[in-house]
């Protein structure tokens, strides 16, 4: 399903602002936004299951803004509750989660520009373009913006952005390995000096 554009989009006539992104782009974007939302999610249970019923924990968790700062709880709740060699198998995955937390971060909170959709009343009748992602305000671009371009600070194309929803999907899949399944290591939890399955 991620390998393949779709094959037809709603209409974008509704809406009062045509934001300058591709229906395929739009797309995408979409399935990265879910597919991490369900990253969180397990990550979440994980979090929760690890913790038990320890009121301090479950305190000190609610009180985190951020999912980076959930990220390393979740890690040190790893290193500190499982056991080998589940343990450095789900530790070994928290690299990955970072690196595909930032690039998701750069899709989510920039600001998309110079793209058409042909079909819609903002592109009037131009080609469909994919769009790209603004510098931040202030941020320096590299060799600077030329005259008449807009100074992207990345083409963020249908075929990169569905290659990111991808490798979240495929990260999901194993996180849920990991964390959810009945079969995961993970049930070995170390529950006051007692490892229990």
């Amino acid at each position: 399903m991620l390998e393949k554009e779709p094959l037809s989009f709603p209409s974008r006539n509704r809406y009062v602002y045509d934001p300058g992104v591709s229906n395929r782009q739009m797309w995408a974007i979409g399935m990265i936004v879910v597919q991490w939302s369900m990253l969180e999610w397990f990550i979440d249970m994980s979090t929760h299951r690890l913790m038990s019923d320890d009121q301090a924990l479950m305190a000190e968790y609610k009180n985190l803004r951020n999912f980076k700062q959930s990220l390393a709880f979740w890690k040190t709740l790893l290193e500190l509750k499982t056991a080998e060699p589940f343990r450095s198998h789900a530790i070994a995955v928290v690299p990955r989660i970072q690196n595909l937390s930032a690039q998701r971060d750069e899709v989510i909170h920039r600001l998309w520009a110079g793209g058409a959709e042909e079909d819609s009343w903002g592109g009037a009748g131009l080609a469909t373009t994919d769009a790209g992602l603004m510098p931040n305000p202030g941020e320096k671009v590299a060799n600077g913006p030329r005259e008449g371009l807009i100074p992207f600070t990345w083409k963020a194309t249908f075929v990169r952005l569905r290659k990111l929803a991808t490798d979240i999907a495929g990260l999901n899949r194993d996180v849920l390995q990991l964390t959810i399944l009945p079969s995961s290591p993970h049930g070995y939890v170390d529950s006051g000096g007692q490892v229990s399955p």
